[in-house]
């Protein structure tokens, strides 16, 4: 068996597409994953399986499509891939707010080539990597304007979900030794 850290993408957002948490574990006790735990609201599960995440993902995907009746994306990560976001944070040993960083999983590979630019005058910093994006917002993601800067541009097409650095190293201590 392994752990997986499931990553639901736009869920419980300003009072759209509702998933009760204490819903989503019934859930997933019913596709054979009773330990299944989450963390907040924001659609974080940690659970184990016997299976491949691309596999896990397109079940579960379908599953809660199903059940709550609208589509969300579902990113995936093992235990070990988790182990690598946290050992490849960029930001690491630097003196920077850690509770202002936040790593975006994506649902591919940054593809080829691609770099993401932030333009000049923005305090963020932005480290992609694989299939995951680090960011840095010294002035707290509130009142960053980062998004409207097309920085985001070279990965239309690819979901994403963003969680912060506290959640990242919490989903990955939920999973245990």
């Amino acid at each position: 068996m392994t752990w997986f850290a499931s990553l639901l993408g736009g869920i419980n957002v300003g009072g759209h597409r509702n998933v009760p948490m204490g819903e989503l574990r019934g859930l997933f006790a019913d596709l054979g994953y009773p330990e299944a735990k989450t963390y907040i609201q924001s659609g974080n599960v940690v659970f184990e399986a016997e299976a491949e995440a691309a596999a896990l993902e397109a079940d579960l995907g379908g599953a809660i499509e199903r059940r709550f009746g609208f589509p969300v994306l579902v990113i995936v990560r093992s235990r070990e891939e988790l182990d690598a976001v946290i050992a490849a944070n960029p930001f690491d040993g630097r003196d920077l707010d850690l509770s202002r960083m936040v790593v975006t999983f994506l649902s591919a590979p940054i593809p080829e080539g691609v770099s993401l630019v932030v333009p000049d005058g923005y305090p963020e910093e932005v480290v992609g990597a694989g299939r995951e994006v680090y960011v840095s917002y010294p002035d707290g993601m509130g009142r960053s304007t980062l998004d409207r800067s097309g920085v985001w541009k070279p990965l239309a097409g690819i979901g994403a979900t963003t969680r912060n650095w506290r959640t990242v190293c919490t989903l990955r201590r939920l999973m245990g030794e």
